[in-house]
């Protein structure tokens, strides 16, 4: 190690190690150095992510359905039961799942991967082209816990629509758990202005009596913004029961960081 380093940490002088009369044990340094955030391919920009900092962004009902699941994780980790983050851009949803991925793998030890969806779809094509995609695919399927962040507002092609929902019905079968941000809505969480009312051609919008779920209400969205129409309403049937549905409501942060 560079003379630098030995001057890095004056409890152990940069072995990592420190003695004590039971033996040897590990510097608290080597745990300090450690990235969490860069370990699970977090952005950068949400390194930060702290799971005791999102009661700012959710409303109290919301956040006690993510602490309860969180206090149950384990049996939910046993039936292969994500979250599904829904909310329109900008409200924090990255941010939430970027501090429990973090703290799932600080409590557990579960390892978990962040993937952005868009990022995902270059990566593919550009393996694809060398080798075929086939080894990312895979790394995806096995992976503990997986975040497909921004899911729906990437480009779209049959053959990446293809691959996302082989991804997804693979994780599915397995009892992996999956997260899920989307701006995009899955049918069963909009609630119906009345009896029998459906929105849009063929997509059947269930309401949240039906559902038996104390959502959050939702205005009516149009058949464009609905998770079916990008994916189909066999693949958000199996998110409804892979996920826990989590309705983050707000305006865009982003936007009033905004000076003009």
């Amino acid at each position: 190690m560079s003379s630098e380093g030995n001057k890095s940490c004056p409890l152990c002088g940069g072995l990592g190690f420190v003695f004590t009369e039971k033996g040897a044990k590990r510097c608290r340094c080597v745990y300090e150095r450690f990235n969490l955030g860069k370990y699970l391919n977090i952005p950068k920009r949400f390194w930060d992510a702290d799971i005791r900092q999102v009661r700012q962004t959710l409303d109290r009902k919301t956040l006690a359905t993510l602490y309860g699941y969180l206090k149950d994780f384990k049996t939910f980790y046993r039936k292969g039961v994500g979250l599904l983050l829904v909310g329109e851009q900008g409200v924090g949803k990255t941010y939430i799942v970027s501090a429990v991925l973090k703290y799932l793998y600080t409590k557990y030890r579960i390892k978990g991967l962040f993937t952005d969806t868009k990022e995902l779809s270059i990566k593919l094509r550009e393996s694809f082209a060398e080798k075929g995609a086939s080894e990312i695919i895979e790394s995806l399927a096995r992976v503990p816990i997986l975040v497909l962040d921004d899911l729906g507002n990437e480009v779209l092609t049959d053959w990446y629509r293809e691959i996302l929902t082989g991804l997804i019905s693979r994780r599915y079968n397995e009892k992996k758990v999956t997260f899920i941000t989307t701006n995009y809505y899955p049918s069963y969480l909009v609630g119906r202005t009345s009896e029998g009312q459906s929105l849009g051609r063929g997509v059947k919008v269930i309401s949240r009596a039906e559902r038996g779920i104390n959502f959050p209400k939702l205005n009516t969205v149009s058949e464009d913004m609905l998770l079916d129409k990008r994916f189909g309403s066999h693949m958000v049937s199996r998110l409804g029961e892979m996920t826990i549905p989590i309705v983050v409501l707000g305006r865009d942060k982003r936007l009033q960081k905004v000076v003009i």
